[in-house]
């Protein structure tokens, strides 16, 4: 399946965000040929209109983070292979997808979308903003995925989702930021130092984690 041309993947690239309803703290499933495939909905609206036709019992409709999903929690709920139900309603049967495959190709997206993005604002605005220790200038380099070696420098084109991110994750640093040639002197370095860099990440420390060549290659500064 080519998944860039459903719906619900365009719906994800733009909210970033699906829907889930839960039953006594288990993902609802429904039966299909004596399998039980979890739902995602797309819609809250879409969610609720199932259940209010097929009157199946559920707890509530919870929304969820798509980069928290992939980062934190997909790997603990699914297994290689496994396929979802999106979108299901009483009258459509929705999609079945291959939970990886699909996450694959849709974070491969938004990660080319954040990365063009990220250029095109740091171009006009000619700021870059990252976390410093106090006292220092350097933005930190920090570690992903729970490496022991720092190897990815977080940065973002606005103070308010640097702050964000700062607030909860970084209390002890302070936001600042730089001139585009500057940071763009930095990723030489990380590059030959083999560091990525971690774009508007959200709180929690996910989202697009890219080389540095390839953000290199997207600035036009």
């Amino acid at each position: 399946m080519d998944y860039k041309q459903e719906s619900f993947f365009k719906d994800l690239l733009v909210n970033e965000t699906y829907y889930i309803a839960v039953k006594d703290k288990k993902i609802v499933r429904k039966e299909v040929d004596n399998k039980y495939y979890p739902c995602f909905w797309t819609e809250k609206e879409i969610a609720e209109a199932y259940f209010k036709d097929n009157h199946q019992s559920y707890d509530k409709i919870i929304s969820r983070d798509i980069d928290r999903f992939v980062t934190c929690e997909m790997d603990d709920l699914f297994d290689k292979g496994d396929e979802v139900l999106v979108n299901v309603t009483d009258t459509v049967q929705g999609h079945f997808i291959d939970i990886y495959d699909f996450t694959k190709a849709l974070m491969s997206e938004l990660d080319r979308i954040r990365t063009v993005e990220f250029s095109r604002i740091t171009a006009r605005t000619d700021e870059v903003f990252g976390l410093t220790d106090k006292g220092s200038k350097q933005f930190i380099i920090i570690s992903e995925n729970g490496e022991s070696k720092p190897n990815m420098m977080p940065v973002w084109s606005d103070f308010k989702s640097a702050e964000k991110v700062r607030d909860e994750d970084f209390e002890e640093c302070e936001v600042q930021e730089v001139e585009g040639e500057v940071f763009s002197d930095w990723l030489e370095k990380l590059r030959d130092n083999d560091e990525g860099v971690g774009i508007n990440l959200k709180p929690g420390v996910v989202g697009t984690i890219v080389s540095a060549q390839t953000l290199k290659n997207e600035l036009s500064y």
